[in-house]
């Protein structure tokens, strides 16, 4: 008989002070003994959409993997926020905050820090890649892929876009909440969209929120593990707000903290919150953060 082996699990909800709020992560500790098979099994029964595994590096202070039920997936903004979150709970990167941290992903070398809260809550800051950036024209089939007119889409002041801090993401400005509100992707249409643009991600927008605090209004759209309307979105965030600082978009004050709602209309509202340095004509900086809270812990028995 083969020995079990028992690993310590938690669900997380991210980008949120609220449980049962934020996107929902899953995270494995101590999973060094597990084979790349076992860790795709395990992200199965979870039930995912992500699961993120942690690793020991000889490169950064933190090896993470992240695993979909039938792939491996490169990064997942929050399940990385999360996993540091639950390592950073257990003093796993010392007892000081502030400091710069890295973590190993298969995406390459992440920047990392953790600020302590004036309230004793943790924030992680998760940097991104420098954003590349074209512009998409393709105005009426993107309008049709969403499900709405093309005079819903502001088109004309803010140019779509497609923009990636590590994750090639499509941005769609819409002309208001309401229309942001009204956007009901057609499903073929869009997953045909983000094989002809080359994308992972859609992501619709309107300014303000229901928050008086709040920058943006997000909504966004991922076509793996399965198509499916996301609650939070920490790589995709960190590209739209790159892309409204680069092109002067947005105030200069605004850009050195944004904050971006998130998954309201389907029941998980979600704060994430961007920073991002401009130097000269260029980003040059962009980091990621948001509060978490544990919903479950638990400990997983595997073959």
């Amino acid at each position: 008989m083969r020995a079990v082996v028992e690993l310590d699990v938690l669900k997380l909800d991210v980008f949120t002070d609220d449980l049962y709020a934020g996107n929902p992560a899953w995270v494995v500790l101590d999973a060094d003994s597990l084979e790349d098979i076992l860790m795709q099994r395990t992200a199965s029964e979870l039930g995912g959409p992500e699961v993120a595994f942690v690793l020991k590096s000889k490169k950064a202070d933190v090896r993470l993997r992240y695993f979909a039920g039938d792939a491996e997936e490169p990064i997942s903004g929050h399940c990385t926020i999360g996993a540091l979150w639950a390592l950073a709970e257990q003093n796993a990167f010392g007892s000081t905050f502030g400091g710069r941290h890295r973590a190993e992903t298969p995406l390459g070398i992440l920047p990392f820090s953790v600020e302590l809260n004036p309230d004793g809550s943790r924030t992680v800051w998760m940097a991104q890649k420098r954003p590349l950036y074209s512009r998409v024209d393709e105005i009426t089939e993107v309008a049709s892929a969403l499900g709405v007119g093309a005079e819903s889409i502001f088109h004309k002041e803010f140019p779509l876009s497609k923009v990636s801090t590590g994750i090639p993401t499509l941005l769609v400005p819409m002309r208001s909440m309401d229309a942001l509100e009204r956007v009901s992707p057609r499903q073929e249409e869009l997953l045909q969209m983000f094989r002809e643009l080359e994308v992972a991600a859609a992501v619709t927008y309107a300014w303000g929120g229901f928050d008086e605090a709040t920058t943006l209004h997000a909504r966004c759209f991922l076509p793996s593990p399965v198509f499916h309307e996301d609650p939070a979105s920490g790589m995709p965030a960190g590209a739209l707000a790159a892309y409204l600082v680069e092109h002067d978009l947005i105030p200069k004050e605004k850009a050195e903290h944004m904050v971006i709602e998130q998954g309201h209309f389907i029941g998980r509202p979600s704060r994430i919150h961007v920073r991002v340095e401009k130097r000269g004509s260029s980003v040059r900086k962009v980091e990621v953060g948001g509060s978490v809270r544990q919903s479950v812990k638990g400990r997983i028995s595997l073959p």
